[in-house]
């Protein structure tokens, strides 16, 4: 009798992933424990609980004075608003639908350390104070499920995709058309992806702590970073720090890079905010911030604090150790007392040309400047210093720029609209270009926040002195 040979699975074509299986989802809602096969399913159980309580609710006498309790397993949210309540309920299917992707991330890869931090006692669900609201141009639709949310906002990243498609363009490039963005991407995998920044989409979570994630990676990236399973592998060339694995040392190395140029001095930095601090205190005369006890004006409240602490304030700083009746105004210089005569470890800055040895960098950079004939760097104010691998400070002689900013500075002649007047009360806004992309990104810097307007990605908005406070 010949027996029947078993079929081989087809092959699967090449470049086509095997969609996951859906995770089996338990509804916690109290005394129910259905089991539902992938979030969507789960998300509509939770809608029929909703339905059945927004009933149970209308008999009621009260009801309009009621407060709603969580009934998912042991959380204890209570809130007065209806659809705040159903907000929250469907944001637990959605996070524990997290929490199990990513138990399964870490089973199918045993080599990631497990968690240390501490564990969970209940669901780590954000404030949701308001309804999810899409930022895709002309829609401004709004959602009580998370879960429907991002459905929803995939849809315009296909949609998008296949109206912007061309016959001749097998792989066009879509724009994406959340509000204030238009970015554009090198296929609809990728839009999809980046509108997941806008919308806050997690993939998961971490079942032992419950922190939530935007990739897996990012997930093992927060296992292997923890103190117990940090091994310190890789470490930076630039400023020696440690770190976990090759992605965080790569995404450090960054910030290591100046990538933005100020278009009114050639200061160059790696960040948009440090490009704004420069502009705010070095090109704008604006100090809206006026001492109560005194005539100094500042530009931001810390300054302010920290002028009235050093001037004005009283309280005084006494140093513990026995013995000790060393007393200063403020908290850094305490601590420098500490490290150098409690804790034998000065803070000392060294000239790498004759190896003297100063208690700060004003003073070292004094000694560079009449000793050896240096000069500050076009457009900064001041000398960098790093921590050497024997723990002391150095002059940074080297300064990794992009190619992009390094061609700024030597073509000055690069087409940029920059208007300036620093009259007080103008309300003019001054245009920082900075062309690091193939499409120019601008901050915007405005005496009057009414006037300025969002062309780029940040904005400063500051007072004008005509303002006193």
């Amino acid at each position: 009798m010949l027996r029947p040979q078993p079929t081989m699975p087809l092959p699967q074509p090449p470049g086509k992933r095997k969609k996951p299986a859906e995770l089996q989802l338990t509804c916690e809602w109290r005394g129910c424990q259905e089991i539902c096969t992938g979030e969507w399913n789960l998300n509509s159980h939770i809608a029929e609980h909703l339905e059945q309580y927004a009933r149970d609710q209308d008999g009621r006498e009260d009801a309009d004075h009621n407060e709603h309790q969580c009934t998912w397993n042991t959380c204890e949210f209570i809130t007065s608003n209806l659809v705040e309540f159903e907000r929250h309920s469907y944001y637990h299917g959605y996070y524990l639908h997290l929490l199990l992707q990513g138990k399964l991330e870490c089973e199918l890869h045993p080599e990631i350390p497990a968690c240390t931090a501490p564990a969970r006692q209940t669901d780590k669900l954000p404030v949701l104070g308001q309804n999810f609201r899409c930022g895709w141009t002309d829609c401004e639709r709004e959602f009580v499920s998370i879960v429907e949310f991002q459905d929803h906002i995939v849809k315009h990243a296909l949609f998008e995709y296949d109206i912007q498609k061309t016959p001749e363009d097998e792989r066009p490039k879509t724009m994406c058309n959340w509000t204030m963005c238009h970015k554009h991407m090198g296929n609809k995998y990728r839009l999809i992806e980046h509108i997941s920044t806008h919308s806050n989409k997690k993939q998961v979570a971490c079942f032992h702590c419950g922190e939530l994630f935007r990739t897996k990676t990012t997930l093992f990236d927060h296992l292997r970073r923890q103190p117990e399973n940090n091994t310190n592998s890789f470490q930076c060339a630039q400023c020696f720090k440690f770190f976990a694995t090759k992605k965080l040392l790569k995404s450090h190395l960054v910030r290591h890079v100046n990538c933005y140029k100020c278009t009114m001095c050639d200061m160059t930095c790696s960040s948009a905010s440090s490009l704004t601090t420069h502009i705010r205190y070095r090109h704008l005369k604006d100090k809206p911030l006026k001492c109560s006890e005194c005539d100094t004006r500042c530009v931001r409240e810390s300054d302010l604090a920290k002028h009235v602490q050093i001037v004005h304030s009283k309280t005084v700083h006494q140093c513990e150790h026995p013995d000790c009746h060393y007393s200063v105004r403020t908290y850094t210089q305490m601590r420098r007392h500490f490290l150098e005569v409690h804790g034998n470890n000065p803070i000392l800055y060294a000239c790498h040309c004759c190896e003297r040895f100063f208690k700060s960098g004003k003073s070292l950079s004094a000694h560079l400047i009449k000793k050896h004939g240096f000069r500050l760097p076009s457009g900064h104010k001041r000398f960098t210093y790093r921590v050497d691998e024997n723990g002391f400070y150095r002059l940074e002689t080297t300064r990794i720029e992009s190619l992009e900013v390094t061609q700024q500075i030597l073509s000055p002649q690069v087409n940029v609209s920059l208007e300036i007047d620093l009259k007080p009360g103008s309300g003019t806004c001054y245009e920082i270009v900075d062309p690091t992309n193939s499409e120019f990104e601008r901050i915007i810097v405005s005496n009057d926040p009414h006037e300025a307007q969002l062309m780029g990605e940040v904005i400063i908005s500051l007072p004008s002195l005509t303002e006193e406070l």
